[in-house]
């Protein structure tokens, strides 16, 4: 335990705080100096390596001998001026495996991502069917379950009571949901035109385009329109919801 405490009190100061300031002093001085940038980017590249694999495997770490006093050395070595160990690090094995094995790091990320995206678009379709049943229920029966709502004047049905808390939430969907949907749609879709063109011109990945707001206007006042249209107050338990907008997935 006091090991760890001091372990922690010495990384913080020499491994976090002393190379932070260091990395303002370098980019705040003008003109910039590249070897300090360079030095500096290698060390937190070589840091951020070491904290990840840290943070997943802590907690079996903690059970080897002598592991905080190792783990303060190793810092201090990476990030004291007078051993330069990050650099050496970075040079010996960070880039080359970096190098070696980027294609395929690029490849699981675009995986990740295109799962990720999948799983909420799949558990956002179960929700919404789920939620328009409930509200089709509830406005064919606003009265007491099984009983038959009077008809009015010309056999229309009467609307809905206003407090009724579904009715509500299909309102503020059919409000701002669209808007979220089309928003997310829009923030994942790759850039195309001119940002593409830029992009690739200064050889820098893709942006992501955010869309025109005209563009998202578009798709909401179309998916408000499908939403009205297709929705029913007297429509049964049975009737089939509009389909749920699926999110363009960046090509990987």
């Amino acid at each position: 335990m006091l090991m760890s405490m001091i372990s922690h009190v010495l990384s913080a100061w020499f491994a976090f705080l002393l190379p932070s300031y260091a990395t303002w002093k370098a980019l705040a001085h003008r003109p910039i100096s590249e070897p300090d940038l360079e030095r500096w980017g290698q060390y937190w590249a070589v840091v951020g390596a070491f904290v990840a694999v840290e943070y997943v495997s802590g907690w079996l770490l903690d059970w080897v001998p002598f592991y905080w006093e190792a783990r303060t050395a190793f810092l201090l070595f990476l990030a004291l001026p007078q051993t330069q160990g990050s650099s050496w690090v970075y040079a010996t094995y960070l880039q080359p495996f970096l190098e070696k094995n980027q294609a395929d790091i690029d490849a699981g990320i675009a995986a990740a991502q295109t799962n990720v995206l999948t799983f909420i678009q799949a558990r956002l379709q179960v929700f919404w069917q789920t939620f328009w049943d409930l509200a089709t229920k509830a406005s064919a029966n606003p009265g007491q379950p099984g009983s038959a709502p009077a008809a009015g004047a010309g056999g229309a049905q009467p609307a809905a009571a206003g407090g009724n808390p579904v009715e509500l939430a299909r309102s503020l969907w059919a409000s701002y949901g669209s808007s979220l949907i089309g928003a997310f749609q829009q923030a994942a879709k790759p850039a195309t035109g001119a940002q593409a063109a830029s992009a690739s011109a200064n050889g820098a990945p893709a942006p992501y385009d955010v869309g025109a707001s005209s563009g998202v206007q578009a798709h909401q006042n179309a998916f408000t329109a499908e939403l009205v249209n297709n929705y029913s107050p007297t429509a049964s338990s049975e009737s089939v919801a509009p389909s749920f907008p699926e999110p363009q997935v960046p090509a990987a």
